[in-house]
């Protein structure tokens, strides 16, 4: 015997009351389900897919590799970063999400000095954005170690 689905036709909702005796299937006309009469959309659908596919990895590979036009060009590890690098990741971070001016003496250290930060730590340092800052590093850390 041919499963239901098999056949072409669709399983109805068994009623839990009525136990298992409930269910019926509905037959559905076979020309919903050509492949062949829908070809066009199918191809629309599978082109637009590919593309929108194809344009997530090329901008995901640019900012993984920091080679976005304004993202500085810093290692991918914090760990390794300069006093330089961490001036030049505060202003670019700054800079993009509107914060209020960040005092640079105040993050007179290298990447590694970042890493033993807390989130406290950034927020005593920069009130208006400490936690952003937090964050950003925190992701940028993550994708060093882990991938």
């Amino acid at each position: 015997m041919l499963c239901p689905v098999e056949c072409g036709a669709l399983p109805s909702v068994a009623w839990p009351d009525r136990g298992l005796s409930s269910l019926s299937v509905l037959p559905t006309p076979s020309k919903i389900w050509e492949k062949q009469r829908y070809s066009s959309i199918y191809k629309i659908i599978e082109d637009y897919s590919k593309q929108r596919h194809a344009q997530k990895v090329s901008n995901s590979l640019l900012t993984s590799r920091g080679l976005d036009c304004n993202e500085p060009n810093l290692p991918l590890d914090p760990r390794l970063w300069s006093r330089e690098d961490v001036a030049r990741w505060i202003q670019y971070v700054s800079t993009t999400h509107h914060l209020p001016t960040v005092h640079l003496e105040r993050f007179a250290m290298n990447g590694k000095a970042l890493c033993l930060m807390s989130m406290d730590m950034f927020v005593s340092r920069v009130p208006l954005g400490g936690k952003l800052l937090y964050k950003d590093f925190q992701l940028k850390l993550s994708r060093a170690l882990y991938s």
